[in-house]
């Protein structure tokens, strides 16, 4: 059977700055893996953007770092649109309010913010940012004023109650929610979204768990994650054979979080 012609999609981390101290991510303000501030040129990115495309991107998600603090964020996202490649932006939110207005007239599809737990006390703590839930709150409600979807991406790990969960994310104003788990290596990547820390070091049982109660979230909340995707991963996890390659599973499920 011949391969499908399908859509690609593409994570561009346009800067390595973050205002945050997620205890599990290599961006983090307090982390010494980041090195000298760096921004992507933006006469650069608008000549990768064709080659791209010709490679069959037609979706790419902004990321950093925090790319909000990229100082061409919004022209970017332009770039982006002109070229045909629809833009979505990862973000922890804390400039949301900012910058959301402006990012809608570029043409932004799409707004992606990291929570990570049902308790905004312990997600502020974990990121470092007393008052995010407010930000939060605020540039969600402006999203929705200019016609953005917002979703949440939620890295697996031991703060999230996933009872709890759908309840917060309503009344956030969430419409929809996808499930990541962080990368603990760099795995040949330039990339610093990655990290150790007990908050994500979970064993084998508890991953299993986790990935059992997403599916059972799936019945209260939109849910983003595939079911065959969440369950070629808990495949993956028991070290059962896989109706797709290993790498391709990973990906599917690996944190792009910001």
């Amino acid at each position: 059977m011949p391969a499908l012609d399908l859509p690609a999609v593409c994570d561009f981390s346009i800067t390595n700055i973050c205002n945050a101290a997620c205890d599990f991510c290599g961006f983090a303000r307090d982390k010494t893996l980041i090195g000298p501030s760096l921004y992507v040129d933006a006469g650069a990115y608008s000549r990768a953007l064709p080659i791209l495309h010709r490679r069959g991107i037609r979706y790419l998600t902004l990321q950093g770092g925090k790319p909000l603090v990229h100082p061409d964020v919004v022209g970017l996202v332009s770039q982006t649109v002109r070229a045909g490649i629809s833009c979505a932006i990862i973000t922890n939110g804390w400039f949301l309010s900012r910058y959301i207005k402006p990012l809608a007239a570029a043409g932004l599809c799409r707004l992606i913010v990291s929570l990570d737990s049902a308790d905004l006390a312990e997600h502020e703590r974990n990121r470092g940012l007393e008052g995010l839930e407010r930000r939060i709150a605020e540039g969600i409600d402006r999203a929705h004023a200019k016609g953005v979807p917002v979703q949440a991406s939620v890295t697996v790990n031991r703060l999230v109650c996933y009872d709890e969960l759908p309840d917060t994310l309503r009344r956030l104003g969430f419409d929809s929610v996808s499930f990541s788990y962080p990368r603990r290596e760099p795995l040949g990547s330039s990339s610093l979204v990655y990290g150790k820390s007990d908050v994500v070091d979970l064993d084998r049982d508890e991953l299993l768990a986790a990935l059992d109660a997403i599916g059972q979230l799936r019945k209260r909340f939109p849910v983003l994650n595939p079911r065959a995707s969440l369950a070629e991963v808990a495949r993956y996890v028991r070290g059962e054979p896989q109706a797709s390659p290993a790498s391709a599973v990973i990906n599917t499920f690996i944190s792009t979080g910001t």
